[in-house]
C-alpha cells in the first residue's frame, strides 16, 4: 500500500524545520553578542546554579578582603605608635642615665623633671591615639578614651540597660571593685517574667562568654556580678534578652578593657588585630611595668634629688621598652597573618573567577564556526521554502 504525502504535510515539515534552524541561529547570535554561553536558565540550569554559587563565594571573598585591608591599616597605625612609644622611652632612659651620674645635681635634675613631664604627656597622647574615631589601645571599648592623665582609684560605672529592654524599673550598683583587670560585666535575661520567674546569665568579658543560668527568682535578691560588684533590681517584669551592663576599672590610668577586636578573614576563621592598652602600657598584661606610674616615679625622684630612685628608673625604662617591643612583635605577627590571608584570598578569588569564566563564558572561535554553519543552513531552508511555495499545477503541466 502506497502512502501519499500531501502538500500541507510538506509545507508543515518545511516550516517546522525553518523555525528550528532560525531559533538555533538566533541562539548562536545571542551568545556571540553577549559572549556568554549561558544567557537564560534554559541554556544550562546546572551551569546557572554553579555560577550563582561561585559568584556568592566571590562576594564573600570580597568582604573578607575588605576586612583584611581595614585591619591592616589598624595594625600599621598601631605598630607606628608603638615604635614612637619605644623612641620616647629611649629618650627617658638616656635622661635617667645622665641624671644618675656624678655630674648631675639638684638643679639639673629639676630641669630634667620637666622633660619627663613632657615625655609623659607625649606618651599619654600616643596611648590615646585614634584611627578615625576609634581608639587604638582601648580594647573592645574603642569608642572610649582609654587613658586618663591622672591615676584614679578603682571604680565602677553606673549600670546601663539595653535600648530594647522591656524592664523599666531601677537598677542600682553597689560594692567596691576588687578585680585585677578592667572588666565589662553583662547580665542577660534568658527567660521572661517577674522577679520570681525570670532567670539570667552573667558575662564578665562583655558578652563573649557566659556563665550558668540562674535559678528562677534570683533577681529578687542582689545579683553578685563578681569581684565585689553587685546589682539590685526594683520589682518589675523582664523580657527575654533584656541586657544590663556595668564597666569596672582597677586603680590606675587605664580605662579601656582587655577585649579583643576580631574580624572574619575566611569562613569560620577569626583573626585578632588589636593590642590593648593593658598589654602595652600597664602591668596588667604580659609585662611588669605600668609605664605612666614609672614615669611619674621617675619625675618625683628627679624633683626630690633621689639618686637611688633615678637609678631605679633606668631599669624601669628598660623593662618598659621590652614590654613595648613585645607588643610590637605581636603586632607584626598579626600583620603577617593578615598578609597571608590576603594572598590566599587573592588566589581563591582568581580561582573562582576562572571557574565562572569556564562555566559561563562562550568559546568565540567555536561560536563563529557554528554561526556560519547555521547561517548557511538558514539560507538553504529559506531557499527550499521559497521553491515549495512557488509550486503549482502549471509546473507539472509544462
Amino acid at each position: 500500500m502506497s502512502i501519499r504525502i500531501t502538500d500541507n504535510a510538506q509545507y508543515g515539515s518545511i516550516i517546522d524545520n525553518l523555525f528550528n534552524i532560525r531559533k538555533q541561529y538566533q541562539d548562536v547570535m545571542q551568545k556571540l553578542s553577549s559572549q556568554k554561553n549561558i544567557n537564560n536558565i534554559s541554556d544550562d540550569a546546572l551551569g546557572v546554579t554553579r555560577v550563582l554559587i561561585y559568584k556568592q563565594t566571590n562576594q564573600a571573598i570580597g568582604q573578607y578582603q575588605r576586612n583584611v585591608d581595614n585591619t591592616s591599616s589598624w595594625l600599621s597605625a598601631t605598630e607606628g605608635k608603638l615604635n614612637n612609644a619605644n623612641d620616647i622611652l629611649t629618650e627617658a632612659r638616656e635622661l635617667a642615665v645622665s641624671q644618675a651620674s656624678g655630674t648631675a645635681n639638684a638643679g639639673t635634675r629639676k630641669i630634667a623633671a620637666q622633660k619627663v613631664q613632657a615625655i609623659k604627656d607625649e606618651m599619654l597622647s600616643l596611648a590615646n591615639s585614634q584611627l578615625g574615631d576609634r581608639y587604638l589601645f582601648a580594647g573592645s571599648r574603642s569608642d572610649k578614651k582609654p587613658f586618663e592623665s591622672a591615676e584614679a582609684a578603682a571604680k565602677t560605672d553606673d549600670p546601663v540597660g539595653g535600648t530594647a529592654n522591656a524592664y523599666t524599673g531601677t537598677v542600682t550598683e553597689s560594692g567596691d571593685y576588687t578585680g585585677t583587670k578592667n572588666k565589662a560585666y553583662v547580665l542577660k535575661v534568658i527567660s521572661s517574667g517577674s522577679q520570681d520567674d525570670a532567670t539570667y546569665k552573667i558575662s564578665d568579658d562583655g558578652g563573649e562568654t557566659w556563665g550558668a543560668a540562674s535559678a528562677a527568682g534570683a533577681l529578687r535578691s542582689p545579683v553578685i556580678l563578681g569581684n565585689g560588684v553587685t546589682l539590685t533590681f526594683d520589682s518589675g517584669t523582664f523580657a527575654e534578652n533584656d541586657l544590663f551592663s556595668v564597666n569596672a576599672y582597677t586603680a590606675g590610668y587605664y580605662k579601656g578593657n582587655d577585649g579583643a577586636l576580631n574580624v572574619s578573614i575566611n569562613k569560620d576563621s577569626l583573626a585578632n588585630y588589636n593590642i590593648t592598652g593593658a598589654e602595652a602600657f600597664t602591668d596588667k598584661g604580659d609585662g611588669s611595668i605600668d609605664i605612666f606610674k614609672a614615669l611619674n616615679s621617675f619625675k618625683s625622684a628627679l624633683e626630690g634629688n633621689d639618686v637611688d630612685g633615678i637609678s631605679s628608673a633606668i631599669d624601669d625604662m628598660k623593662k618598659a621598652q621590652e614590654q613595648i617591643s613585645l607588643c610590637t612583635a605581636k603586632c607584626g605577627s598579626r600583620a603577617n597573618r593578615m598578609e597571608m590571608a590576603k594572598n590566599n584570598l587573592s588566589e581563591l578569588e582568581l580561582n573562582m573567577t576562572s571557574l565562572i569564566s569556564a562555566t559561563e563564558d562562550a568559546d568565540l572561535a567555536e561560536l563563529s564556526t557554528t554561526f556560519s554553519m547555521k547561517e548557511v543552513a538558514l539560507q538553504a531552508a529559506y531557499e527550499v521554502a521559497s521553491r515549495i511555495s512557488s509550486n503549482s499545477i502549471i509546473n507539472f503541466l509544462t
